[in-house]
């Protein structure tokens, strides 16, 4: 009877955990995070919301009479001088009824409001998985706290919103009469509008009692100007809120920056507010005047390379490109059209950045290298290359009863973060297995890896 017991506790604890899986255990758990600042109740203090996103398909989820059922743990705490000043908990649910209408681009997102006083802050913000603590993200901002100024005109951050529309539904996302869907990271596919939102004050301070001017600019990577848009406004509030969309179907895939200004009557500008987002625009692509760089002749380092040396360099900086600089990079042949772009590619950063990564290519591959394959293209190549030289490497060469390993620790990154790795086979390289690093994969229990099987 024993016997049969223990078979039946097993049966249901294999049931409920495999009852909650992820949809797709190799995607990363990762949050995402945005924040904008407000005006707060008094001159000292700012209403703060931050907002966050999960992947949903990145979940764990466990069938009940609901659908199914997942949800993130969410621990957000705000650092001052030397001690928390706030921490809040709580948890995020989330049910659907078939899972596998899930796609990487539907995330769980939410909006967190508190007010805070002035100061200089550091803004942690923890996420675990609701089924498998093991699947856990976290994130570090730094945050300076400015009240808004008495007597002077001025504008709140901009905030990118996927949808902004009247609601008498006060959700965790109205403000103003307004359903405000914070779009996180400010990625617009050309089928969506961009709108953005935000808040003017003291519009009455001041002798100009005439009609000011909301002005909207949109610059490319480049400088120069998309799109423009006024709007002449009369004085009658002392404050306002400001909305409006920009369509997106025009603009090529990349990096642009909105600013928006309050003029006075004279169009002398007299508060703005800045943000960059991005567009991801599979129709029209990269514009070519971005990437392929303006009249310049190439860098001098590139006037001696040959195809295959160039075709080589562009290997080596993968950990520095984007996908449409691949993409436009994989499209051009000949040597000179490459000298070109690699110029116009470091230009775009810093020639003096080029030296920076090269040095530390040429240290990847001196010492990294394993079994013919050249350093830099190792996981510790990838580190050294994307973060520079470790401010502490701890060594495990040789132990009896563990595998080699190394930890790496970087003091100056997201308030000190540590990179893994271990030489799972014998004859292998050094492979990461778990980082601190928010952007990073990330294991607690790495340790298994370490201990022979």
């Amino acid at each position: 009877m024993k016997t049969v017991v223990q078979i039946w506790c097993l049966a249901v604890l294999l049931a409920v955990t495999a009852s909650a899986q992820a949809i797709n255990p190799r995607m990363p758990f990762r949050i995402q995070a945005d924040l904008a600042r407000f005006r707060g109740p008094d001159d000292s203090t700012v209403n703060l919301e931050l907002y966050y996103a999960v992947s949903q398909a990145a979940l764990s989820y466990r069938q009940d009479s609901a659908g199914y059922s997942a949800g993130i743990h969410l621990t957000v705490q705000l650092y001052g001088s030397d001690s928390v000043v706030f921490m809040d908990r709580w948890m995020v649910p989330s049910t659907i009824t078939d899972t596998a209408t899930l796609s990487r681009g539907m995330n769980l997102v939410g909006a967190f409001p508190v007010v805070i006083r002035r100061g200089d802050y550091i803004l942690k913000i923890m996420a675990r998985d609701r089924f498998n603590t093991a699947r856990r993200d976290s994130l570090q901002l730094r945050l300076p706290i400015r009240p808004v100024v008495t007597g002077k005109t001025m504008l709140s951050d901009l905030e990118f919103a996927s949808l902004i529309r009247q609601s008498q539904n006060h959700t965790s996302f109205y403000k103003n009469t307004l359903e405000v869907i914070p779009n996180i990271g400010g990625v617009y596919s050309e089928q969506q509008p961009c709108f953005y939102y935000a808040e003017a004050y003291n519009l009455l301070a001041g002798k100009d009692t005439g009609s000011y001017v909301v002005k909207a600019a949109i610059y490319d990577a480049i400088g120069r100007e998309i799109l423009t848009r006024e709007r002449p406004r009369r004085r009658i509030a002392e404050s306002t809120v400001l909305i409006d969309q920009f369509p997106l179907q025009a603009m090529h895939s990349g990096t642009y920056q909105m600013v928006l200004s309050v003029l006075d009557s004279s169009k002398k500008t007299l508060t703005s507010s800045s943000r960059k987002f991005y567009v991801l625009n599979t129709s029209l692509g990269v514009d070519s005047a971005l990437l392929a760089g303006s009249s310049s002749p190439p860098l001098a380092i590139y006037a001696s390379m040959d195809e295959t040396d160039l075709d080589e360099e562009f290997r080596q900086v993968r950990y520095e490109t984007n996908d449409e600089e691949r993409a436009q990079f994989g499209k051009l042949s000949g040597a000179e059209a490459k000298r070109k772009f690699m110029s116009a590619f470091w230009r775009k950063r810093s020639t003096g950045l080029r030296d920076e990564y090269m040095a530390r290519v040429q240290y990847s591959n001196q010492n990294f290298a394993t079994m013919g394959r050249k350093g830099y293209r190792s996981d510790r190549g990838r580190v050294y290359i994307t973060y520079g030289r470790p401010d502490d490497i701890e060594r495990h060469p040789s132990e009896s009863d563990r595998r080699p390993y190394e930890i790496w620790s970087y003091n100056s990154i997201q308030g000190g973060v540590i990179f893994v790795f271990v030489q799972r086979n014998a004859t292998g390289d050094y492979e990461l297995v778990h980082s601190t690093h928010r952007n990073e994969l990330h294991d607690e229990n790495w340790q298994r890896y370490v201990s022979p099987q």
